[in-house]
């Protein structure tokens, strides 16, 4: 039997999170190339530490953290709303579509400016919009939507979006090729203040309103004409929900590029601990995402220890998640053949 989402089982779970994302953090700000001693670091702004810490580290990791409480909600969104584990924002195509509208952005010259760190997320919120919209409509069959369909719809949006991002860049300048390049490999790197509290605004509405929607995903899970039943709007909800989790694709891909599987992994491992009550898992899923990929981002880093080369994070998660995704699918078309 699934415990109940009491106040005090949300908030021991919550806590027990955070305390995960705080460890995380503390030790991905020490690890890397270079070791940093926090209390030296701390005492001494003078230190070697200090700068390695305030100078780089901090920024990234805070970066990592929020681009991965972004992700992981997004993917139970869509899981919710398609009622298949194997929905996530990569799998479906909105981090497709919103790379192709932020890669549009960038070589057109449309993020220059303090003005593009609000605009680039507008930009990949749009594309992430109109990647939903699309596997809303051919995921439907006869007025409902078929949740296979719509993920096989995902699947051929992934591809048409990557011939779109080559032909813009085939189309750019060498530099702005360049810079899309990198970006698309999903990386997270030093940044700016000011762009953290503009990703971490977008974020904020975004999870604010699926935390919101937590009753009516528990709902869906049911189908949506036991949904409609126990009074939930099916249709507005859904809009809404499809819209929050595409906010939350759009800020996190616009300002660390497309990072695959998050939103897979990190949800298919707490529903095995916690159980499907969204109540519970939304919370907990966008701590563990931060944690998640906070950690991956530390072992990017250290892999250059032994590769003599630093591969993005995207690169990390997508060599994780690619094996997870076929694992899981095994596991479901097992289940359905017994």
């Amino acid at each position: 039997m699934t415990a109940r989402a009491t106040p005090a089982r949300v908030a021991t779970v919550t806590l027990a999170a955070f305390a995960l994302l705080l460890a995380t953090v503390c030790g991905s700000f020490m690890l890397g190339v270079e070791p940093v001693d926090l209390r030296r670091a701390l005492t001494d702004p003078s230190s070697v530490d200090a700068a390695i810490l305030f100078g780089t580290r901090v920024s990234r990791v805070l970066l990592g953290a929020v681009v991965g409480a972004a992700l992981a909600p997004a993917g139970v969104a869509f899981q919710a709303l398609l009622r298949n584990p194997l929905a996530d924002p990569y799998v479906l195509g909105v981090s497709g579509g919103a790379s192709v509208a932020a890669t549009a952005a960038i070589v057109l010259g449309g993020t220059l400016g303090w003005l593009g760190i609000w605009t680039l997320p507008v930009w990949s919120f749009l594309g992430a919009l109109a990647s939903v919209a699309a596997v809303y409509v051919f995921g439907r069959v006869r007025g409902r939507l078929v949740p296979n369909v719509a993920l096989l719809a995902g699947v051929v949006l992934n591809a048409l979006s990557a011939a779109l991002i080559v032909a813009i860049r085939l189309l750019s300048s060498p530099g702005a090729a360049h810079e899309a390049l990198y970006w698309l490999t999903g990386s997270l790197g030093p940044v700016d203040g000011l762009r953290l509290a503009a990703l971490g605004g977008y974020v904020v509405v975004g999870l604010g309103v699926l935390f919101m929607m937590a009753v009516p995903m528990n709902a869906f899970a049911l189908g949506d004409e036991a949904a409609h039943s126990v009074g939930i709007d099916t249709e507005a909800a859904r809009r809404t929900i499809f819209l929050a989790a595409s906010l939350l694709t759009g800020a996190a891909v616009a300002f660390a590029g497309p990072i695959g599987f998050v939103g897979i992994i990190v949800p298919h491992v707490l529903r095995g601990f916690l159980g499907p009550d969204h109540r519970v898992l939304l919370p907990a899923s966008a701590l563990v995402g931060a944690a998640f990929l906070v950690a991956a981002d530390t072992a990017a880093r250290l892999a250059f220890l032994v590769l003599k080369t630093e591969p993005t994070v995207g690169v990390l998660t997508a060599l994780i998640g690619a094996p997870f995704f076929l694992i899981v699918l095994r596991r479901r078309g097992m289940e359905r053949a017994g």
